[in-house]
């Protein structure tokens, strides 16, 4: 079943904002801490993963302009939408699998020295980014096979030559304002048609 443009710009910002939410929550919790023996440090995603906010915001971009670009921009939005998800995937598993690293930043501050936490514990959001980032990448793997077949709007294309008679003009209106064979008009491409004066049906 092929993929609709307006199913590809809900889904790319849904990510999006999957990422950016679960970015904004406690990644992990150090204790044992030297200086602090009582107290516990927390680490965002944000702060985890700096390129988790910057890629979910990528991605909720890349849905919008999904809404309105045609051949070359499809491609160049999915190929966006690849590398956020898959930058997105890698950080957010980077940072559970290695807890130290991600939050020495936190854990230094506190204490004010360089020494690592005596714990660490990983909450479930960086498994939910790890989600979104891949929801990311379907999306953009799903442009890519379903894009061709999206109708493009002729607004920008040239008029026929001068020298071409009336009645041919009108026939190659028609034919340019009826998608091509093996493409689908969606709602996104029917409101276009209906901005222009024509008729999508």
């Amino acid at each position: 079943m092929m993929l609709k443009r307006r199913t590809a710009v809900l889904w790319a910002i849904a990510a999006g904002a999957i990422i950016l939410g679960t970015g904004a929550q406690t990644w992990i919790e150090s204790t044992q801490i030297s200086g602090l023996p009582g107290d516990s440090v927390t680490t965002t995603g944000n702060q985890a993963a700096a390129v988790v906010p910057a890629m979910a915001l990528v991605g909720m971009a890349a849905g919008i302009a999904l809404s309105m670009a045609r051949r070359i921009g499809r491609w160049i939005t999915a190929l966006l939408l690849l590398l956020a998800g898959a930058a997105t995937a890698w950080s957010s598993v980077q940072a559970a699998l290695d807890p130290a690293a991600a939050a020495h930043p936190q854990v230094s501050e506190a204490s004010g020295t360089t020494a690592d936490a005596g714990s660490y514990a990983v909450t479930v959001w960086p498994w939910l980014t790890l989600v979104g980032g891949i929801l990311l990448f379907l999306c953009g793997l799903a442009v890519l096979l379903s894009g061709r077949r999206w109708t493009t709007s002729r607004r920008y294309e040239a008029a026929p030559a001068a020298g071409t008679a009336t009645g041919a003009t009108g026939t190659a209106s028609a034919a340019e304002s009826t998608p091509a064979d093996g493409e689908d008009l969606d709602e996104i491409d029917a409101w276009d048609e209906l901005s222009r004066g024509q008729d999508p049906t």
